[in-house]
């Protein structure tokens, strides 16, 4: 099992610069999605974890918290990283850091083409397809 550690901060943090790398890196530049999308006002009021191998930062997620429900939002793990289990294990991590604070579930908009991923994680897709940002999602559901 790889090592996967959580940095958690917020977007004041002279580290989040790093968070704009990530996203920068995957959104825009591989899927082609605006700079002008990747941030938003709710970056303010997140969560923000940045995920390490031990060493080096191989991705970022952010967790916005309504009620009893977290909704995981922006999760990017940087290319060279995927298929390692860092996404697996962040969301483990996740889910357990969320459970001990009084949260019961987890949503995500998950991008179609990677929603796999998620169901091995234990999310249920949720009603139909839609469009954010040009791109196919699914609401998924994980309830702990």
């Amino acid at each position: 099992m790889v090592e996967t550690n959580l940095l958690k901060l917020n977007f004041n943090d002279k580290d989040f610069s790093h968070v704009r790398d990530i996203r920068e890196s995957v959104f825009h530049d591989e899927l082609g999605i605006s700079k002008q999308e990747l941030f938003d006002k709710n970056d303010e009021l997140c969560d923000h974890f940045l995920i390490f191998d031990g060493q080096k930062i191989v991705g970022s997620v952010r967790m916005l918290s309504m009620e009893k429900i977290v909704k995981l939002e922006r999760m990017a793990i940087l290319k060279d990283f995927r298929t390692k289990n860092y996404g697996r294990n962040c969301i483990l991590q996740l889910k357990e850091y969320y459970s001990k604070i009084g949260f019961s579930q987890i949503i995500l908009d998950s991008i179609y083409s990677v929603r796999e991923f998620y169901k091995k994680c234990g999310f249920i897709e949720e009603g139909n397809v839609f469009q954010r940002v040009g791109i196919d999602h699914i609401r998924m559901t994980l309830t702990f």
